[in-house]
């Protein structure tokens, strides 16, 4: 197996996991169609194995697939996490257990990078305020005593001010003032949906304060994930992944939970912080594997072309139809 990426050049990581091809932590497999790519870090690229490498390792890294945990899917792919591993299967996926787990790691990641902000800083400003309390004979102990809340305010107030930057900024219908995003200014956004583009965002203007505009495709999806990190960072009262994980699969799934928001026509800071976390997690689920569903396409048809040119070995097309056997009775069970 190859150590670079075809595509890039990049150096391709990890050692291949349950494949043991030496290469590759991020690896997407096709068993139907006998399929095995190492996904490139650094281009996110699709690297097809060589058929020499790839018939006989696909079953092992279907088997750990089966023991891995689904982060996202679709009907068409999968997203699975295994010991460290990125697994990605192609072809309608057996329903496994929805990973709770994912989004109680992006909210800890969440607490983490904000605790960073907020640690420091409150170390800091004790300091300095034990200092002039001392000095000033005890009377800014209340200021002390706010201090990591203070902090806290602050970290909020800059996740907030993050930019939101469009292909094209939008303009305000009502106004005609060029709408200049920022995440706070989604806490007024509605999630709508359309026949032609699927998901949409309702924006409220910031200067006029009315609905000026409708966010489609992936400038909507980008806003809307930008604007619920802010709100579940500043209004998430007490959210847990589990809860917010269960509304999304008790609602059907990502996208019937989008709909679902949007029938209540509800501003994203009137949900409840456990719909809204779930919210998130649907936007992001969907995101995320429209991405690799794009990248799967791609290299598929690579793939095609790459395998008419190599498998006149009658010895590969009968292996290739041993792993759709075997497959086929998988199924049957």
């Amino acid at each position: 197996m190859y150590r670079t990426c075809a595509f890039c050049n990049g150096k391709l990581d990890g050692d291949g996991g349950p494949t043991n091809l030496g290469v590759g932590r991020r690896l997407a497999f096709d068993e139907w169609k006998g399929r095995l790519w190492v996904i490139c870090p650094r281009c996110s690229r699709w690297n097809l194995a060589p058929l020499d490498d790839r018939l006989e390792r696909i079953e092992a890294l279907a088997r750990a697939a089966g023991d891995g945990r689904v982060a996202a899917a679709t009907d068409q792919v999968a997203l699975i996490r295994w010991r460290g591993y990125d697994l990605i299967r192609v072809g309608k996926p057996r329903r496994l257990e929805f990973a709770t787990w994912r989004y109680g790691e992006r909210l800890r990641a969440r607490r983490q990078e904000q605790l960073k902000f907020v640690v420091p800083m409150t170390v800091a400003a004790v300091g300095l305020a034990v200092a002039v309390n001392v000095a000033a004979g005890g009377s800014v102990g209340v200021f002390v005593w706010n201090t990591p809340r203070l902090v806290k305010r602050i970290y909020v107030e800059m996740v907030g001010r993050r930019k939101i930057v469009l292909v094209e900024p939008p303009i305000c219908e009502r106004c005609g003032s060029v709408m200049l995003l920022r995440a706070r200014h989604l806490e007024r956004a509605r999630v709508t949906t359309t026949a032609r583009e699927g998901m949409a965002l309702l924006l409220t203007c910031p200067s006029c304060g009315a609905e000026g505009t409708m966010l489609t495709g992936a400038d909507a999806q980008f806003a809307l994930r930008r604007g619920l990190t802010f709100l579940n960072l500043a209004r998430g009262g007490r959210q847990r992944a589990e809860d917010a994980a269960r509304l999304v699969e008790g609602a059907g799934g990502p996208h019937q939970l989008i709909h679902d928001v949007a029938r209540r026509e509800l501003t994203l800071r009137s949900l409840a912080p456990d719909r809204r976390l779930a919210l998130e997690m649907a936007v992001d689920e969907r995101a995320e594997v429209e991405e690799l569903e794009r990248q799967w396409k791609e290299a598929e048809e690579i793939a095609e072309i790459a395998d008419g040119m190599l498998s006149a070995d009658p010895t590969i097309d009968e292996e290739v139809r041993r792993l759709r056997e075997r497959l086929d009775e998988k199924k049957e069970r």
